[in-house]
């Protein structure tokens, strides 16, 4: 069994489907797991609608964020998660299409952990957590 786990959220089958290969191809001892919103990420961290049994859902070593998603953005995600006491340490990662320094600084003064954008830097990122 992976020794680290994380949790990803991205909306676009076709961009989660990419990073599972990737992420796949690099054997990176974590296990991965994706989910489609960012309430789905703050319902899983809380072990709320669905995701309490710990063993199916164990809390994660670090999140990667997709920043626009549909019902709670990675924004908003990211904002509770830097809001729990619990979760102040929790390294998250955002991947995203935007390259907007508006995003990008608002970003890092939520609190996260390092910024990537998604097409030309996939592999920047695979070889973050593999130093991590």
């Amino acid at each position: 069994m992976p020794s680290k786990f994380i949790l990803v959220a991205e909306d676009n089958p076709d961009d989660a489907f990419i990073f599972e290969m990737r992420f796949k191809r690099a054997a990176l001892p974590h296990a991965v797991q994706i989910v489609g919103d960012g309430q789905q990420v703050i319902d899983w961290l809380s072990g709320r609608n669905g995701f309490s049994n710990r063993t199916e859902h164990p809390l994660p070593d670090r999140v990667v964020l997709d920043l626009k998603m549909p019902i709670k953005t990675g924004f908003e995600a990211l904002e509770w998660i830097r809001s729990q006491k619990s979760f102040e340490q929790l390294p998250v990662i955002i991947l995203s299409s935007s390259d907007d320094p508006k995003d990008v600084k608002r970003a890092f003064d939520l609190g996260a952990t390092k910024y990537f954008v998604k097409s030309p830097q996939l592999q920047d990122v695979i070889e973050y957590l593999r130093t991590i």
